[in-house]
């Protein structure tokens, strides 16, 4: 293999020295002078060293037998000078897949993100299980991260590694582990829209996307989420901008964010509402830990399944939405937004606060009507037009329940986009609304009496989540008014 470096460095003209964990292409024309005894090398150095004693250049010693360790080497003992100086340019790209060691291809899947950018990622044909191996640029091998780490003098997985690979990736358009974002034809999508609809279709012009965050710019499941959320964002065209925590602003900015201070959660969720009503654009708030949207496109006859009773039903709906020719798509946040604010314009009466399902299950969504118009409006990702209403900043949980009654109380109506589903990470990862919540889940319940007081009838406690968790009829506070009077 050492051989076969000094070969390759014969070829292209320069050679790469690995200096203190860095790796330097040098010319061969880059001048030496070597000195004194050999008597401080071990028996197989000092062999090669006497063959190549008399030579003025690093390429007549490669050609006299040296290897590119053994020039590096007795640098660092004082038996070589590079002359008048080294000159070499730091090695920025992986090696070339044409130049990796024998018994190596290319990986199935991404680069751990610990890996420093020079150096490449690849698989051994030579074993029979599946070994990952990680190669510098001079074509050195190694299969663990521990390794590395002592190779390039640098521990791997601290904050600021992460914050390194993070920027990288948010200036670049790609998510976390370096890929590129596609999604499916938004033109599909909305030719389920009525042609009043279609005629209402905003501009992206007319949204301001504004993501609601905090606490999570410091540690490496939040870093990972803020940056596959701002992939997807950028992949559509949108650069976004972030309301996060005061103390977390340069955290987030580190990261390559346009970040303003927002505050707590309901005080940062109203921000984002008041800028948006400045720049005179509908306000599009998303969470950041969403992963990805999808649109149900399917066109079973949802009262047919549910007279087949619970089983099929099921089936039916998992094979639409999983099976061979399925009908999920993977939207835009921007198409979704567009969509969705397209229904709320077209909707007699006018809608001026809309969302998309509170599931995660395209099978279960494709059981629903398409849209709801009294229904809770999921805070994670929704579309605010036009309206006075405000979060209720004295409520520090489910305060998208509150908002959601605030737009049926003053407008009569919000609209739900049902068939629109997010995959969003929710409750175990760190920061934002998770902070705020207590082990024995204190603070949910104080938050769901704020809601039972100001929503008399509409919340009633999940039947099968708990007193945590609530369920939101807004039909039942109609029928207890007229029943009262």
């Amino acid at each position: 293999m050492k051989r076969r470096t000094v070969q390759q460095a014969l070829k292209t003209g320069n050679v790469i020295f690995e200096m203190e964990g860095k790796y330097l292409r040098v010319p061969l024309s880059q001048k030496l002078a070597l000195k004194g005894s050999c008597a401080k090398l071990h028996e197989s150095m000092a062999a090669r060293y006497q063959k190549y004693a008399k030579a003025r250049t690093v390429g007549e010693a490669l050609k006299m037998g040296a290897l590119a360790e053994d020039l590096v080497y007795t640098s660092k003992k004082g038996l070589l000078k590079f002359l008048p100086s080294l000159k070499g340019k730091l090695v920025e790209e992986p090696l070339p897949i044409k130049d990796w060691p024998p018994g190596i291809r290319a990986a199935d899947g991404h680069a751990p993100w610990w890996l420093p950018m020079n150096w490449a990622h690849g698989v051994k044909t030579t074993c029979k299980t599946y070994l990952p191996v990680f190669i510098a640029p001079n074509g050195r091998t190694c299969f663990h991260q521990d390794v590395v780490e002592a190779i390039v003098h640098e521990t791997l997985s601290g904050k600021q590694r992460m914050v390194e690979w993070g920027r990288a990736q948010v200036l670049a358009g790609r998510d976390w582990y370096g890929g590129g974002i596609n999604f499916d034809s938004e033109a599909k999508m909305f030719s389920n829209l009525s042609k009043k609809e279609q005629s209402c279709l905003p501009r992206k012009t007319e949204l301001h996307f504004c993501v609601i965050s905090a606490r999570r710019a410091s540690e490496l499941s939040g870093i990972q989420g803020i940056v596959n959320v701002q992939a997807r964002l950028t992949a559509a065209g949108i650069r976004p901008r972030w309301f996060v925590d005061e103390a977390s602003l340069k955290d987030y900015r580190a990261l390559g964010l346009d970040a303003v201070v927002g505050g707590k959660l309901t005080p940062a969720r109203n921000k984002a509402l008041k800028e948006a009503a400045r720049l005179k654009k509908a306000c599009v708030q998303v969470s950041d830990d969403i992963t990805g949207w999808t649109y149900c496109n399917s066109k079973l006859d949802v009262a047919a399944l549910r007279r087949m009773g619970p089983k099929k039903m099921l089936q039916a709906a998992n094979k639409a939405a999983y099976g061979e020719g399925r009908s999920t798509m993977d939207v835009s946040p921007l198409a979704a937004a567009r969509f969705i604010l397209a229904k709320m314009r077209a909707a007699d009466p006018r809608c001026h606060l809309g969302g998309v399902q509170p599931t995660g299950n395209p099978a279960m969504a494709i059981l629903t009507m398409p849209t709801t118009l009294d229904g809770f409006i999921l805070g994670d990702f929704c579309v605010h037009d036009n309206s006075p209403c405000r979060f209720d900043e004295t409520i520090t949980l489910k305060e998208d329940y509150d908002f959601s009654c605030s737009h049926l109380a003053r407008h009569g109506c919000v609209m739900r986009c049902n068939h629109l589903v997010l995959k969003v990470r929710h409750e175990t990862n760190p920061g934002g609304a998770v902070s705020v919540r207590d082990a024995r889940g204190q603070k949910e319940r104080a938050n769901i009496r704020i809601l039972m007081r100001k929503w008399p009838g509409v919340f009633k406690l999940h039947s099968r989540r708990g007193d945590t968790q609530v369920k939101m009829k807004w039909s039942h506070r109609t029928e207890r008014k007229s029943h009262s009077r």
